[in-house]
């Protein structure tokens, strides 16, 4: 038994009277209480009507005091989870923004497409996706994670070794909000036919000596 230790009494008997100690609910210390082999303990107080109470008390446990660095700790762990919470639920989004919406390769040639970052956290770059695999490109650690208001690259290549122009797509994957972007890329595997329609069509001209 402990100084800490403590009792309290119920007794509210109509019959024996109220005892004083259950009337003004205070802790009977472990001092003023008798204690029998049984290990009842008796209480020693007297009831309204004057006659002494004699019920059995009921031990009070204490309340075990934590240590102040067990209290900092604990304070201190939910405080850094409540920031973590208010940082993932109130962070923003990063936001992809492309404003090159096609372009034309030939064979063999590589262009560069910008990507720009509107939103408020790293726009990460996960992949880029093609339509046909004459196309292809690369992402590296440099050009993966793009700051906010800041812009990247991606750079895109038509295969060399194309026989046929190819019209199909390129989506880059992210973690921006909203869907992926895709973006229109056209392979002319004969570009010389261009070259050719418009030699044919020519108004311009010649002049011939005489």
């Amino acid at each position: 038994m402990t100084a800490n230790d403590g009792y309290r009494c119920k007794n509210k008997s109509v019959q024996r009277g109220t005892c004083e100690y259950a009337k003004s609910e205070k802790i009977i210390p472990a001092s003023s209480v008798t204690t029998y082999s049984n290990n009842e303990a008796i209480c020693p107080g007297n009831t309204d009507h004057n006659k002494p109470c004699g019920a059995v008390l009921e031990k009070v446990i204490p309340q075990k005091k934590l240590p102040w660095m067990m209290i900092a700790l604990s304070s201190a762990t939910v405080l850094v989870f409540a920031v973590a919470m208010w940082l993932f639920l109130f962070r923003g989004d990063a936001l992809l923004r492309v404003d090159q919406t096609s372009f034309i390769l030939s064979p063999g040639q590589s262009t560069k497409v910008e990507v720009f970052n509107d939103g408020e956290v790293n726009l990460q770059l996960d992949n880029v996706e093609f339509s046909s695999d004459k196309f292809s490109t690369e992402i590296t650690d440099d050009n993966s994670a793009i700051a906010p208001g800041e812009s990247g690259y991606v750079r895109v290549k038509f295969s060399e070794n194309a026989q046929d122009s190819i019209k199909g797509s390129m989506t880059i994957h992210s973690n921006s909000a909203g869907e992926p972007v895709s973006i229109e890329i056209i392979g002319n595997a004969k570009p010389w036919r261009v070259a050719e329609k418009l030699n044919s069509t020519s108004t311009i001209l010649v002049k011939e000596k005489g």
